[in-house]
């Protein structure tokens, strides 16, 4: 096979790029759909973050059938964030994606996305719907349309979006796995070790600064839904809740997102009342209280109330709370309620306000894990 190449089609090169750690078995499924693409000016890019399982030999298989596939393996872990920024700055692409190493891309993703951003130079992305599969990769029909529903994407109508910023942190309507980017509008450091778990949040936050996007309602892309994955880790908890209020500190700083702060203060409330509780239950009963004083301090809950006074018991208030999680998980079916369902909560901001006072220093301090 030879090499394919920009002049041979005439088109853009678009980068695929597939972070990716012990995840061998899925990876098959998210290469084979890379290499699937209807659009054939690809560069594929597997970034194994030191990977012990077969990963290289999964790799090299495909690599034998396809030279657009570029193999990067970093000799230790350098973790999520890191592994992600190295993929952009190897970019060749005027476009990228970012797939995940247990998703999958419809054949006519790229090809799709492709054609708005090549219309408007002043679009930074394009995005579509996706579908929600499980851990064997069957599409889950019920569960794509109520995902649909839920991060507000059944109402927003195919073209440029009107409101980026909404849309991307207030509704959450963007799913980093069915987005292509411009690569001239994203620079790598955008890409902020800070933003940790969240980094996909911080990404499209930069996006929105430097351009527009585009919505496409077709399902071009696949999630797949693991129970008990890593995401369910208590460190991968943490690490999202720190990133997350990395995020809302700087957004409730932001001016242009002045009308929304109501929004961001109940979102940095609940994190850090979700986060105070999770180092609760693993006996971080000190940093826990900090984290729970201060989403006191910006909203009352009873959630955050009871987590507080259990803080001060010792070692009973963290059995007690995860005791109570214990009994949540088993008999609490009710989901916990979604980010876009706080927007309900207010009035619809009102846009035409330039500035708010900025969010006190104590309010939006930096936290720090204790050890």
């Amino acid at each position: 096979m030879q090499q394919i190449s920009r002049q041979e089609h005439g088109g853009p090169v678009v980068s695929i790029l597939i972070p990716t750690f012990n995840r061998a078995g899925y990876l098959q499924a998210a290469l084979a759909s890379a290499c699937a693409q209807t659009y054939p000016n690809l560069e594929i890019i597997v970034l194994d973050d030191a990977s012990s399982d077969n990963t290289p030999a999964v790799v090299r298989a495909f690599q034998q059938q396809d030279d657009r596939i570029v193999y990067v393996r970093n000799h230790r872990n350098r973790g999520l964030v890191a592994n992600w920024r190295q993929g952009v700055e190897m970019a060749r692409g005027d476009f990228f994606c970012f797939l995940g190493d247990d998703d999958t891309l419809e054949p006519a993703f790229v090809e799709t996305l492709l054609q708005p951003l090549r219309q408007d130079a002043r679009l930074v992305l394009a995005f579509c719907d996706h579908w929600v599969m499980d851990g064997e990769g069957r599409r889950l029909p019920d569960d794509s349309e109520r995902n649909t529903r839920r991060w507000r994407r059944a109402r927003l109508p195919e073209g440029s979006v009107d409101d980026f910023l909404r849309v991307a942190l207030i509704d959450r309507s963007v799913f980093i796995g069915a987005v292509l980017f411009r690569r001239a509008s994203v620079h790598p450091t955008f890409l902020a070790d800070e933003a940790r778990a969240m980094v996909d949040l911080w990404l499209l936050y930069r996006c929105a600064q430097q351009g527009g996007a585009y919505y496409v309602p077709q399902r071009l892309a696949s999630c797949r839904w693991q129970p008990g994955g890593v995401s369910r880790s208590w460190n991968w908890r943490l690490y999202g809740f720190e990133g997350e209020l990395f995020c809302y500190r700087h957004f409730l700083q932001d001016p242009a997102l002045a009308p929304y702060r109501p929004v961001f203060e109940a979102r940095m409330a609940y994190a850090l009342t979700t986060y105070g509780n999770t180092l609760l239950s693993i006996g971080q009963r000190v940093a826990a209280r900090e984290r729970l004083r201060q989403a006191l301090r910006l909203r009352w809950t009873l959630r955050s109330s009871v987590g507080y006074v259990l803080t001060w018991l010792g070692p009973p208030g963290s059995w007690i709370s995860r005791g109570v999680r214990w009994l949540r998980s088993r008999f609490w079916r009710k989901p916990v309620p979604n980010y876009p369902e706080e927007l309900f909560r207010y009035t619809v901001p009102d846009l035409s306000v330039k500035s708010m006072p900025p969010a006190s220093s104590e309010e939006v301090a930096p936290l720090t894990l204790s050890s």
